[in-house]
């Protein structure tokens, strides 16, 4: 069974279907306005410059703790992340003076 459409109809059909899959694609691919998630890590500090970034991983290091150092959301500064199980430890080393 053969239905022939009038050429507008064919027309209004492509364009609903062309509609449908833009709207799907820029839901799918739209960024999280929240900002980056970066799984199980806990920011722990956040400071000016990777040379203030440099000197709190190390700080770090010298008690065991391992840390990432990210780009802050919103562009000023650096964040320093530490797994959760680490979160007091580097808390207190930083604390400590």
């Amino acid at each position: 069974m053969r239905v022939n459409l009038p050429a507008p109809y064919l027309l209004l059909v492509a364009l609903l279907v062309v509609g449908a899959l833009g709207l799907v694609l820029r839901w799918a691919f739209t960024g999280d306005e929240r900002g980056r998630d970066y799984g199980l890590l806990r920011e722990i500090a956040k400071v000016p410059s990777r040379t203030a970034a440099q000197v709190v991983e190390e700080r770090l290091r010298t008690v065991g703790v391992r840390a990432t150092t990210v780009p802050a959301e919103d562009g000023e500064g650096l964040r320093v992340l530490v797994f959760p199980a680490d979160e007091r430890a580097a808390i207190a080393a930083l604390l400590d003076d």
